[in-house]
């Protein structure tokens, strides 16, 4: 894992230097690492064992400088790999793998939101909003970094697995999630905050919410259903 995140700090550490780091927000599984720092390393968060990161870009896109981002990461090993079908561009290495989302405001498209800012192309997804809204800096290694709330993290986690078709992926997001949310539970300031981010989530989000939770954890759904 060290390696890995050798890797992925050499992405970084050329982000920050080029001024664009404090404009995207680190979601996905490799949240889980950090929150495991933020947490104390707390045994509860599953190991990481994911080659995959995604970066939000916001939506709009909001960079001080124009920087060339995909040049950055051909320099540092990765390969550009175009999907003929979609037109989205990953950033692949045997080590790693960069993906960049964006929250889809309005319909889905299909094709890919361009950041002409920074060169690249992003998914825009459904549901990403509530990340990009509810997010914190943590300083780690001498980098500043934005990643989701802890809450909002564990809460669109489990709103996205209805839409996971990979049953064993369904299933370790949901455990990962568990821990993390359960964790929150055991801090009142956290608990309150998981408490305000599901009540100005819409209803229909909430109630889906609910749903999953009820199985998958009791003190959850029983801390959120009590309004």
């Amino acid at each position: 894992m060290e390696e890995k995140y050798d890797l992925l700090s050499a992405v970084l550490k050329g982000l920050q230097e080029k001024d664009v780091l404090d404009g995207l927000v680190i979601v996905g599984s490799w949240c889980q690492y950090f929150y495991n720092i933020l947490f104390d390393n707390a045994p509860e968060i599953p190991l990481l064992r994911t080659l995959d990161i995604d970066f939000l870009v916001p939506n709009p896109a909001k960079f001080k400088t124009k920087v060339d981002v995909s040049e950055m990461l051909n320099q540092l090993g990765f390969d550009s790999d175009f999907d003929y079908g979609t037109g989205l561009v990953k950033y692949v290495h045997p080590d790693l793998e960069i993906q960049f989302l964006t929250p889809a405001l309005g319909r889905v498209k299909d094709t890919p939101h361009e950041i002409k800012q920074l060169n690249i192309n992003a998914e825009s997804l459904t549901y990403m909003k509530m990340l990009q809204d509810y997010k914190f800096s943590m300083t780690h290694k001498g980098l500043t970094l934005w990643l989701p709330e802890p809450e909002a993290y564990t809460l669109h986690k489990i709103l996205i697995s209805i839409k996971r078709k990979d049953p064993a992926k369904k299933e370790k997001d949901l455990v990962a999630v568990k821990s993390i949310g359960e964790l929150c539970l055991d801090n009142e300031t956290r608990r309150q905050r998981l408490k305000t981010i599901y009540a100005h989530l819409p209803k229909k989000w909430q109630r889906t919410i609910s749903g999953e939770l009820r199985q998958l954890s009791p003190a959850m759904f029983s801390f959120l259903a009590a309004g």
